[in-house]
């Protein structure tokens, strides 16, 4: 699988010795200006990321990706996983690289085994009859007021669910080899016979729209959708590309690790679920169009 460079915010560490202090204290006392407008969170590490094929030790890692995603609806998250799982020849689980030549890599084996993101299709038509793609089904057509009605009754549709999740503070940059993988890998599996050959993709969205109803905030949205604010920033112009079904509030599902907390004088956002479809044919495009929007 491919490999990855990107940054992840850094906490200051709190084990360094008085003496270290104060040196460093000097140090920063001179290099005042700019840099002191930078909190603790800002100061940033170089981390490596991979893409692995899943395997039955993500399970919980996956799992935790998909709440993230579906939070409390009327879903069974394990079995969906382990549809997830069960295909481990499509699509990618995103973890930090092993350096065996590290002499702490042992010691640090719970956090390099963690899973950091997931990228991968499931076929809702060739599994129509198991029990948590029923409850997926169900889910998209009350969302979506069963806009999906006809595209889940017609027999010759191939329905594909998009999994594109990840943690909030990895860069949106990895989803496209990620994303350029899975194509490969469907492409193979439809050569070899397996149920992958799609006609359509339904992407499940995470985003974040302000409830400000004053004159200003309409103006802004008039002017390019300022007041929308994309979890995974890749997934807009997808949204631009797909027709959207249903747009739906998960405010009373979210807590404040999910929907983020807001003083009285910030901008408020209201965290918010869209449902969008493209067809099959427009995968090529769609990942052109990712990386433009990334350049």
């Amino acid at each position: 699988m491919a490999n990855f460079n990107t940054k992840r915010p850094m906490e200051e560490d709190s084990s360094d010795s008085s003496e270290e202090e104060e040196e460093e204290n000097d140090s920063q006392d001179e290099e005042m200006g700019e840099d002191e407008q930078l909190g603790e969170n800002d100061r940033e590490i170089q981390v490596d990321f991979e893409g692995q094929s899943p395997c039955a030790e993500d399970f919980h890692g996956i799992k935790s990706l998909m709440h993230q995603l579906f939070l409390k609806a009327h879903i069974n998250l394990s079995g969906l996983t382990e549809l997830i799982i069960q295909q481990n020849y499509i699509g990618s689980i995103l973890q930090q690289c092993v350096d065996n030549d590290e002499p702490d890599s042992d010691d640090e084996g719970n956090s390099l085994d963690e899973v950091f993101g997931i990228t991968s299709a499931i076929n809702l038509t060739h599994h129509k009859d198991v029990e948590c793609i029923k409850e997926v089904k169900k889910y998209l057509l009350e969302k979506t007021q069963k806009k999906l009605s006809g595209l889940f009754d017609d027999p010759s549709n191939q329905i594909g669910l998009l999994f594109n999740e990840r943690f909030i503070n990895i860069p949106p940059q990895v989803s496209v080899p990620l994303l350029e993988n899975l194509c490969k890998e469907i492409d193979e599996a439809k050569k070899s016979g397996k149920p992958f050959d799609f006609t359509h993709f339904i992407l499940i969205s995470k985003l974040h729209e302000s409830t400000r109803k004053d004159p200003e905030s309409r103006k802004k949205k008039v002017k390019g959708g300022a007041t929308i604010l994309w979890v995974n920033a890749e997934e807009e112009p997808i949204s631009e590309m797909g027709e959207i079904l249903g747009e739906y509030s998960v405010r009373s599902e979210s807590d404040a690790a999910v929907s983020g907390t807001w003083d009285e004088d910030d901008e408020q956002f209201d965290p918010k679920r869209r449902i969008v479809l493209i067809t099959a044919k427009q995968l090529p495009e769609v990942l052109i169009k990712i990386k433009e929007f990334l350049e």
